[in-house]
């Protein structure tokens, strides 16, 4: 059998089992603890058997191709993985996701080590076929998908990566104060936290909220509890973001009589004519004489995005079809959970789409406890308290998923 030049990465975890006797040293301890949890210590070892036994498989085939170097998640953080190397993931989905995290562009192979146990989304192969895709992958006859990662970033330079979610509010999942800038709007608001989601993502927990959102919006009869302190009012133009702005508020505030009004008036804050001559006055006079082609793109705009909302009132982008399920969507998906309207917190700003020209940003107003994560690991987070703000949008890179 041929030997490849690649070294081939197999990532692992702990089982159940391993972690439970790592915390009371004998298997007797161990029985007695999880006994006492109501769970079946037969379990724990039945699922330690399978995945040893999977994992043992995996191993002995892949030695008769290359060099194989055994890997425990916990010590992903600081492995240096090199350009070539062959990146094996023997677990569940999670651990895909935590692997894609810390590489820059090898593709990953998710090896299920228990199909009656685990769904493996991400886990297509077995681990009797480990070999053979590892053979096709490195001779290029299998299908490598992208996967869009998500990046938050802070003032400090602080980043956070997310190849399914993030998760930004209160670390006690308590009430989350901050201020919501999307779309060239901003506005205060009280939440149990936002989550931003990629297509990867996008069937976990936002899959979750959307189809809670959706049954209560359909059951409810008469005036929605709460509807009475809903206010327009406090969501606000994000000066730093003006433009974005005046195309909502054409679309949500201005009668058909008003846009070509608004639209002018858009037009001037925005693009005032600089003092002096020169080449920037001289196109800005250009651009002005073409106030009539600027009202048609404004207007088509507006139309487009109507389309989009299903006519209806919105501060987001509904569609969902261009994000969920779509791994390499170059899109991400927000939605807040719980928001609550008061006399100063909004519910406009509540879903949307993100994308490199349509960033979200958050700027806290917690003192304390305000937290970041990603993928629901609340251990690996960012501190997100008063005189935070982060920008969400996608990564610089990308995984890669064999398929």
């Amino acid at each position: 059998m041929k030997k490849y030049e690649n070294r081939i990465v197999i990532v692992t975890r702990t089982t159940r089992l391993e972690n439970v006797l790592e915390s009371q040293n004998t298997v007797s301890q161990a029985r007695f603890y999880v006994k006492q949890l109501g769970s079946d210590f037969g379990d724990y070892e039945e699922e330690h058997r399978q995945y040893s036994e999977s994992l043992k498989l995996v191993r002995r085939d892949l030695e008769e191709l290359g060099n194989v170097q055994m890997l425990d998640r916990k010590f992903l953080p600081n492995f240096i993985f090199a350009p070539n190397d062959m990146v094996l993931v023997v677990g569940q989905d999670g651990l895909v996701v935590n692997t894609l995290k810390y590489l820059t562009g090898q593709p990953v192979i998710g090896v299920n080590p228990d199909a009656s146990r685990w769904d493996g989304v991400l886990l297509p192969f077995k681990p009797v076929d480990a070999g053979k895709i590892l053979e096709e992958t490195i001779r290029g006859k299998r299908r490598i998908e992208n996967v869009t990662i998500a990046k938050a970033r802070v003032q400090n330079g602080q980043e956070l990566l997310a190849v399914n979610d993030f998760f930004v509010g209160h670390k006690t999942h308590a009430s989350a104060r901050y201020v919501i800038k999307y779309g060239g709007l901003k506005e205060n608001q009280s939440s149990s936290g936002i989550i931003v989601s990629t297509g990867l993502g996008s069937t976990g927990w936002m899959k979750s909220i959307i189809a809670g959102s959706s049954r209560l919006n359909a059951s409810i009869i008469g005036t929605p509890y709460g509807a009475s302190q809903e206010r327009d009012d406090l969501t606000k133009v994000d000066d730093d973001d003006k433009e974005k702005a005046g195309v909502y508020f054409l679309k949500e505030h201005a009668s058909a009589e008003e846009k070509e009004y608004k639209g002018k008036a858009l037009w001037q804050a925005l693009a005032p004519i600089p003092s002096g001559a020169g080449p920037a006055r001289m196109g800005m006079e250009r651009r002005r004489s073409r106030e009539p082609e600027y009202f048609i793109e404004i207007k088509d705009k507006i139309k487009k995005e109507a389309r989009l909302s299903g006519k209806k009132k919105t501060f987001g982008h509904s569609e969902l079809s261009s994000v969920v399920g779509k791994w390499a969507s170059t899109e991400l998906l927000f939605a807040v959970r719980e928001p609550f309207p008061s006399k100063t917190t909004g519910t406009n700003l509540v879903f949307g789409t993100v994308s490199p020209k349509a960033p979200l940003r958050i700027e806290s107003l917690m003192g304390e406890n305000g937290i970041i994560f990603s993928d629901g690991v609340e251990d690996d987070f960012i501190a997100f308290n008063s005189g935070t703000e982060v920008e969400i949008t996608l990564a610089d890179k990308c995984g890669k998923m064999v398929v």
